[in-house]
């Protein structure tokens, strides 16, 4: 099954979307005993205008808002995918697949500092810019993929060529936003751990059935304080209301 469906077509059909919020640099959706967030394509680096409730949404089924993922309006493919997270990334949901969870208040969950032990000597590959991933202790290499590389990264286009060689590989879960995913994952195929991190990222073992390794993915813990950040622009004041979770194969 193609990637996209599998995420979708998990969406119950009798969920409808309670709130739509298009922030600053963040999509927020929220659902009956859920709610997701997933991060804005900013081109150039630019946050949005204010936060805007996408009023069109409210009360639909939250599988149809769920379907916009991979949509060439990448906005709207943002929101598509915080509708999956909406399902998806449920505290009890997670602790059903035996995820490890971290409340707002520990420091813990990070990507780097969990894989850091499996680094020594390898060569390290992250798809995006992650904090923390140029003091990993002990590498052999670390590339940097970007679409707006900055200097010492790599352009995107470089990913056919060097992706392949690589023994770890982390990317944005922003990769299955912007329709990219399924193509990293197959220059992935033959690396020793995959994985995938930030609030984009559905927390679910469909990714193992992909080559996927492990998920370092977000969890809105307090989905009230979730909401008001989201509707007043969200990013800083968002995270002070998420947890992170860790899941691997």
């Amino acid at each position: 099954m193609d990637l996209y469906e599998a995420f979708i077509s998990s969406v119950p059909a009798h969920l409808r979307v309670r709130m739509a919020v298009r922030g600053r640099y963040q999509a927020y959706v929220e659902t009956e005993g859920g709610a997701g967030l997933a991060s804005l394509p900013l081109p150039g680096k630019k946050p949005y205008g204010d936060a805007a409730v996408c009023t069109d949404w409210l009360g639909r089924p939250l599988r149809d808002l769920a379907a916009q993922l991979g949509s060439d309006d990448t906005a709207l493919s943002a929101l598509g995918c915080a509708a999956v997270n909406a399902w998806f990334n449920r505290r009890e949901s997670m602790e059903a697949l035996g995820a490890t969870l971290y409340p707002p208040e520990i420091d813990e969950g990070d990507v780097f500092r969990t894989l850091e032990p499996e680094c020594a000597g390898k060569i390290v590959s992250t798809v995006g810019h992650f904090h923390g991933g140029e003091k990993l202790a002990g590498m052999r290499e670390l590339r940097v993929f970007e679409r707006e590389p900055r200097p010492g990264d790599y352009p995107e286009w470089e990913e056919d060529r060097l992706i392949p060689g690589s023994d770890v590989v982390v990317i944005t879960g922003m990769a299955l936003t912007n329709g990219t995913m399924p193509h990293i994952l197959e220059l992935c195929r033959n690396s020793e751990i995959v994985a995938l991190s930030g609030p984009s990222v559905p927390v679910s073992p469909i990714w193992f059935d992909y080559g996927v390794t492990a998920l370092f993915g977000t969890l809105c813990w307090d989905i009230s304080g979730c909401r008001k950040a989201a509707r007043c622009g969200g990013h800083k004041d968002t995270w002070k209301h998420m947890g992170k979770s860790v899941l691997r194969k």
